[in-house]
């Protein structure tokens, strides 16, 4: 069958396109393994970080406030407690400073806010409005 040079055109176009596809799914995908490979690269550093960490800490001679009981690794536990309590203060702190700020602006703001909304908002309703 003859094709007309339309035809032949939308055929090269067709054929471009699927090979443009599929570098582009080709690329895409090695782009996928190599970001994974990265984070599988990053998380067994931070293992071995915190392995070493912990082999330090364990190899640290006991602290007199630290009892050592026959539950492993329950030497630090006095330290986390306190380091997670003090975290858990902060946070609260923090959530009540910002939370209060949130839910009841002072008056004098929700008064200059409202009025400068109410301002705005005649000027642009206005059909004849001009620049």
């Amino acid at each position: 069958p003859k094709l007309t040079p339309q035809e032949k055109l939308k055929l090269r176009m067709q054929k471009a396109l699927n090979r443009q596809f599929k570098a582009d799914k080709k690329a895409a995908q090695e782009k996928m393994i190599q970001q994974e490979h990265e984070r599988q690269e990053r998380e067994d550093e931070l293992r071995a970080m915190a392995r070493k960490i912990r082999m330090k800490v364990l190899e640290a001679p006991a602290l007199p406030e630290f009892s050592v009981s026959s539950v492993p690794g329950q030497m630090l536990m006095p330290c986390l407690r306190r380091e997670r309590e003090r975290r858990e203060k902060e946070r609260e702190e923090w959530e009540r400073q910002y939370s209060r700020q949130s839910r009841s602006p002072s008056p004098r703001y929700s008064r200059e806010y409202s009025s400068s909304r109410r301002r705005s908002r005649s000027r642009s309703r206005s059909p004849h409005y001009r620049h």
